[in-house]
């Protein structure tokens, strides 16, 4: 996509994310993911993981904490607090779309669908203008 090739007009090539689950992303398109968790979402944070994006996202380049679409948002709700941070899903496929209340996936969601509601969130995220 043009959003992230050389005439790329994002802002940032940086993001937050919960755990990282994007790391293809990341190649692909030069994109560095400040993350919680490591590879593993399922361990506890640190204190010192969580400071340490808290103090990333307050250094004024992230504007999005990307999280996976079966995360309980409620689960970041302490760097939401402290940054005030917009929480936005990116889709890895793992679960089938649902039409769960919150969710910003519903049934009618293909795999197409949900990759471009990740170009659209990565292009919001990363203040992309095309």
């Amino acid at each position: 996509d043009e959003a992230f090739g050389d005439s790329s007009v994002c802002t940032t090539r940086i993001a937050a994310a919960n755990h990282n689950a994007y790391s293809y992303i990341s190649e692909r398109y030069n994109i560095e993911f400040i993350t919680i968790h490591g590879i593993d979402p399922e361990g506890e944070p640190s204190a010192e993981d969580i400071l340490r994006v808290i103090n990333k996202i307050n250094e004024g380049e992230i504007q999005v904490l990307f999280i996976e679409e079966y995360t309980d948002p409620k689960s970041v709700n302490s760097i939401v607090e402290d940054t005030s941070v917009e929480v936005l899903y990116l889709y890895t496929m793992e679960l089938a779309p649902n039409d769960e209340t919150g969710s910003q996936s519903d049934s009618n969601d293909d795999y197409l669908s949900l990759m471009n509601k990740n170009l659209e969130s990565l292009k919001y995220g990363l203040g992309c203008n095309v």
